[in-house]
């Protein structure tokens, strides 16, 4: 019987079978494309393959934010089970997924004055969202009370590194990150912009390679250089690039390193494109060098 109960949102871009294995709620943003409004589900109703080649063949894709009604059942369900709620949230400077969950916390909490229902934003996204909330689920299982987790987490996010690289500018640069100008002088001189997280949640360039393998290389440099534990398992995660993702992989475990390798999923991929390698550990200060 656990202490609390997880929820987090799809963002983390974990499998079906991680939230049903450690008992974790998951609040599901959306996506369109092709006419089709769907709910992340891990993949399960169009695979990250297929999504990533309607955006190769052209197709946009635009999302929406998890809904106020699925975290209120969601926090309901754990509520009524006599259990505490802990929500680690997609960030608040990338969506309005966390308010969200936020609304729903404030509308309950009245009705459950016993219980507490702690919202804690993770200023990550994807594989970062992802170290934390498993931070927070083997808190939770060693017996840790909620308070302690939620305090626990929110000192160790701002030391989630977030490093990312794009195979196409022109996807940042109708998400509003790049101007027109800089996709195309950027994709005709095969630059590719080094993008971090900075310590609003927010995405930031923090500098610019010439060259596909260039990027990859400097992706596995800066891990190793910024990791504060050579021990702990990096996630790297890919938007339908798994030989890249593999590369990048084969860098760090030559230097000691450990990692998994996941999708980069469809609402985070909507706005990075195709070829989109992040590798997220943690590390010192979020701000580049």
């Amino acid at each position: 019987m656990h202490h609390f109960a997880l929820v987090t949102d799809s963002t983390i871009d974990e499998t079906a079978a991680y939230f049903k294995q450690h008992d974790i709620g998951c609040a599901p943003l959306a996506f369109t494309i092709d006419e089709r409004t769907i709910e992340e589900d891990c993949g399960q109703t169009v695979s990250f393959h297929q999504f990533y080649d309607l955006l190769r063949q052209g197709k946009t894709s635009t999302t929406s934010q998890a809904k106020l009604e699925t975290f209120l059942r969601l926090f309901r369900q754990a509520l009524e089970e006599g259990k505490d709620v802990l929500y680690v949230g997609f960030s608040s400077g990338l969506s309005g997924t966390f308010d969200a969950g936020c609304m729903a916390r404030d509308e309950l909490a009245p009705q459950f004055p016993d219980r507490k229902i702690v919202c804690v934003d993770s200023l990550s996204a994807t594989g970062g969202e992802y170290l934390l909330l498993d931070k927070a689920r083997q808190m939770r299982d060693n017996g840790c009370t909620i308070e302690v987790t939620a305090a626990a987490i929110e000192q160790m996010r701002l030391h989630v590194i977030h490093l990312v690289t794009v195979d196409d500018l022109n996807h940042l640069h109708r998400g509003g990150r790049l101007s027109k100008t800089s996709a195309v002088v950027g994709s005709l001189l095969g630059i590719k912009p080094i993008i971090w997280v900075d310590n609003e949640g927010k995405l930031g360039v923090g500098g610019k390679v010439r060259g596909r393998q260039k990027a990859i290389s400097y992706l596995a440099e800066r891990t190793l250089r910024e990791m504060t534990d050579k021990n702990q398992v990096v996630r790297i995660g890919h938007g339908d690039c798994p030989e890249d993702a593999q590369a990048l992989s084969d860098l760090l475990l030559r230097n000691g390193v450990k990692s998994d390798i996941r999708y980069v999923g469809t609402v985070i991929g909507s706005h990075t494109g195709p070829g989109v390698l992040i590798v997220s550990f943690f590390g010192g200060a979020r701000k580049p060098e």
